[in-house]
Formats: structure tokens, C-alpha cells, sequence
């Protein structure tokens, strides 16, 4: 066990936590709880500005009365605190009216998949050399022509134990890394680098910044853009904000609150025949990768698009009994959720996909920010690129361009996926949800770009 926690610490917090909710009379209930240890190094300037650790151990309830459903969190784990906090969730369960949309959760106990390399024991000394990492992807970039840089680090060593009413009981550990770099030639010129894990032997902050550093030369001098139809190629980062949108989608919470334009979509076809995306828990190294679900049900591989036809959805209990179907091991505690969000890779180099494009008007964007949606039933949205984007003419990356937006639909994006590379790279979002996606360089035809507005 990586990380050092006292069994008998976490099970009476466990023991007694059940105790009291079979007091006070609630039917089901999931109890999960994560003890972690996570430090931070942020810096700015090509220095190293702020360095932090902190422990924590949290309690995550849901429970269920009378058909009405509860939850709480709280990190104080004393014996009154724990008892208080359940006896004030009682009170709240006895004020609200029934859930409609609750039909229960997982019926255990369970046997569990072994996933490989959740878990790198090198973590315990990661502290040693963790500055001496963050410091060679800040001169990377710099020898790439970047004059200053910034961005964060953060890793964390965690465990992590489930124990539900309908017999669910199991642990797990963890441990996880998330390094983003930006860096600058001069205001207007930046590149973005990233990288994301579980194993120190995958760590490759160099070349996060090294990419980041080139990226930013490259920008130098950026004229205004022209809008108008484009074909683009995506980076993984826009790829995964942009493209991965679409099987994100494909959620039956998400469709009851008006948030998916893929309601009523199951069998159709929504993408070319190469397309095709899973919900993969098992992957190794992903950062999304788990053994059990929140309801403590086991994960496992979930098919979303094949061949460009949508198949299926993600579901938890409550969710899949409405549909009549079984859960697939996503569910978070308020509403099912994605693990891994996996694209199958495609045929293409970076630089065939840059050859495909040499007879049409073409862009490359590294990186966006600020997806932000008109519609979600229709999926109309827009989008900002942030740091490189270029113009691609003759088959070649050319003139860096600026002042544009991504203005779009979902639905057009995911059917004119034209090309898709064979490299995939790891994502983590950096807005909310943050699960991981898989995700290679993506070229889309005939992209809607207008004037970028103040």
C-alpha cells in the first residue's frame, strides 16, 4: 500500500458512519471516502513562486428515505461531527418530497477488475525531484525562444474505500500528476504545453515545454484573421474541449436537462465510418481510470459511437433501470459520469493531416478556451483559440493568425470530422468536468470562423 493509513482508522469512520444512518432509518445509503496527500508548485516568470502541501480526508454521503435522496460532505471525521452532520441530513430528507427519478442503486456484493498502473510507488519521493522537473520544462521552453513562463504542477497520493447498504464494499489507491506550462515571447505570443498521469516514467514535463516554447515563436507577428469557412486541424487540448463535447453528450442527465443535442440519437449516424469513442474506466494510466463507480458498482468499457453510429449511452442505476437497461459503472452521486473518454486513433501523421488540407483555406489552433453554449439542444456554441493559431497553405504551418472564434454546432463538427491522427495524446479539460480524454490531432472540414469580439 503506497500510501500510509491506519485500516482501522478509515473502517470505524466507515463502521460508524453506516451505524448511524441504519439508526436513523435510511433505507440505502453510499458511504465513500478519499484520504489523500496532494502538493502544488505553481510558478511565474520562469520562477518558482509558490510550493504547497496539504492533507485531507473526505466523507461523501448519499442516502436515500423514503424515496428521497440526500448527500453531504464534510472533512471533520470526529465521532460528533459525523453524528451531528447525519442527524441535520435526516432533517433535510424529512423536508423534501420524494425523488421521481430515483430507482435505486447497485445491488452488491461485487468482484472487481484489476487496471494496471493506477498506483507508481516512485510517488513517495516525487518531492525530491519534483523542482528539478518543473525547472527543465521552464528552460526547454526558453531554449525554444520563450522569454518567461508560468503555469502549475500538481500530484497527489491517494486511497480511497466505498461501503454502501446494498453490499458494496471495496479500496482502491491512486496516485496522479497534472503539469501545464504557458509561456511567452510577448503578450500577444504564447504556446501552451501539458501533460497528465499516474506513473513518474510517463512524465514528460520537457517536452510539455518544449512545446509550449515553440509554439510561442512561432506566434510572433500574428495579423488579424479573416472569417469565413475553414477547414481546421485541432490539437489534442481543442479536440478534446470541442470535439470531445459530442460523446460527453451522451448522457441520459444531461438530455433531461436540456444540455445534449443528442436526445433521441441512439442508431443514428452522427459521424464519419472511422469514428468511433468509448467510456473506458480500465484504461491504464488514466487519470479517470477506477475499479468501482460511487455506487461501488465495478467499471468497465463502454461503447458510445461506432463506426460514426451512436450506440449508447453512459448510465447509473437509477438511470439505466428508467431507460431498461443495466448500469455501465458511471455513476457519480447526483448523476451518472464519464471515466476516460477514449477515441479510437486514426491513419494519418500530423503531417499527412497537413497535406490533406494544402488545396483548401486552413487553420491550426493549439489550444481554446471559453467554450461557451447559445443552445445546448442544437449544440450551437463558440469558442476562443488561445495562444498558436496559423494559417496552413501549401501543405505547410505558415502565418500565425488572431481575432478569431470558433462559432459552430456540435452536430456539424462531429459529422465533418474529416481525418484523424494516430497518436493519442492524454487531456485533461481545465474547465469543468475534468475527466481525461484520449484524444489525437483531428482535422474537421468547413469550421464556421467569425471576428473575435471584445
Amino acid at each position: 500500500m503506497i500510501f500510509m493509513v491506519e485500516k482501522t482508522d478509515v473502517q470505524s469512520i466507515l463502521d460508524l458512519t453506516a451505524k448511524k444512518l441504519n439508526d436513523l432509518g435510511f433505507e440505502d445509503y453510499i458511504i465513500n471516502t478519499e484520504r489523500s496527500n496532494r502538493s502544488q508548485l505553481r510558478f511565474s516568470d520562469n520562477q518558482i513562486t509558490i510550493a504547497k502541501n496539504w492533507a485531507s480526508m473526505n466523507i461523501d454521503v448519499y442516502a436515500v428515505k423514503d424515496s428521497k435522496t440526500v448527500a453531504t460532505f464534510f472533512e471533520d471525521t470526529s465521532k460528533e461531527t459525523i453524528i451531528s452532520t447525519l442527524e441535520s441530513l435526516l432533517k433535510l430528507a424529512n423536508a423534501l418530497p420524494p425523488n421521481q427519478n430515483y430507482y435505486g442503486i447497485s445491488d452488491g456484493p461485487f468482484s472487481y477488475p484489476n487496471i494496471e498502473f493506477l498506483v507508481d510507488p516512485e510517488f513517495l519521493d516525487f518531492h525530491d525531484q519534483s523542482i528539478d522537473r518543473v525547472e527543465s520544462a521552464i528552460r526547454a521552453a526558453e531554449n525554444e525562444g520563450a522569454k518567461r513562463s508560468a503555469g502549475v504542477l500538481v500530484w497527489d497520493v491517494s486511497e480511497y474505500h466505498i461501503l454502501s447498504s446494498r453490499g458494496a464494499e471495496a479500496k482502491s489507491n491512486s496516485t496522479t500528476y497534472d503539469f501545464n506550462i504557458r509561456s511567452f515571447v510577448d503578450e500577444k505570443s504564447s504556446g501552451y504545453g501539458s501533460t497528465v498521469g499516474r506513473l513518474t516514467s510517463k512524465l514528460d514535463f520537457e517536452d510539455a515545454g518544449k512545446e509550449a516554447g515553440k509554439i510561442a515563436k512561432m506566434s510572433i507577428g500574428g495579423i488579424n484573421g479573416e472569417p469565413g469557412k475553414y477547414n481546421i486541424i485541432f490539437a489534442p487540448k481543442v479536440g478534446a474541449n470541442i470535439v470531445g463535447a459530442t460523446p460527453e453528450a451522451a448522457n441520459p442527465f444531461r438530455v433531461e436537462i436540456g444540455q445534449s443535442w443528442l436526445k433521441d440519437k441512439i442508431g443514428e449516424k452522427i459521424g464519419p465510418d472511422f469514428v468511433s469513442v468509448y467510456d473506458d474506466a480500465l484504461l491504464p494510466n488514466g487519470l479517470g481510470s477506477r475499479i468501482y463507480d460511487d455506487e461501488g458498482h465495478p467499471t468497465g468499457r463502454s461503447l458510445i459511437v461506432e463506426d460514426g453510429i451512436l450506440k449508447g449511452f453512459i448510465h447509473n442505476t437509477s438511470t439505466a433501470k428508467k431507460a431498461g437497461t443495466t448500469s455501465t459503472g458511471n455513476a457519480g452521486l447526483i448523476a451518472p459520469e464519464n471515466s476516460n473518454i477514449f477515441f479510437e486513433p486514426g491513419e494519418h501523421s500530423f503531417d499527412e493531416l497537413l497535406e490533406t488540407t494544402k488545396d483548401k483555406p486552413t487553420l491550426f489552433i493549439t489550444n481554446t478556451w471559453y467554450t461557451r453554449f447559445t443552445s445546448y439542444p442544437d449544440g450551437i456554441f463558440s469558442s476562443i483559440p488561445r495562444d498558436g493559431m496559423f494559417l496552413v497553405e501549401k501543405g505547410e504551418i505558415s502565418q500565425p493568425v488572431r481575432e478569431l472564434r470558433i462559432s459552430d454546432t456540435m452536430p456539424n463538427i462531429f459529422k465533418n470530422i474529416k481525418a484523424m491522427g494516430k497518436e493519442i495524446k492524454q487531456i485533461k479539460k481545465w474547465e469543468p468536468p475534468s475527466y481525461p480524454i484520449f484524444i489525437p490531432f483531428i482535422l474537421i472540414e468547413d469550421v464556421n470562423m467569425t471576428a473575435a469580439t471584445n
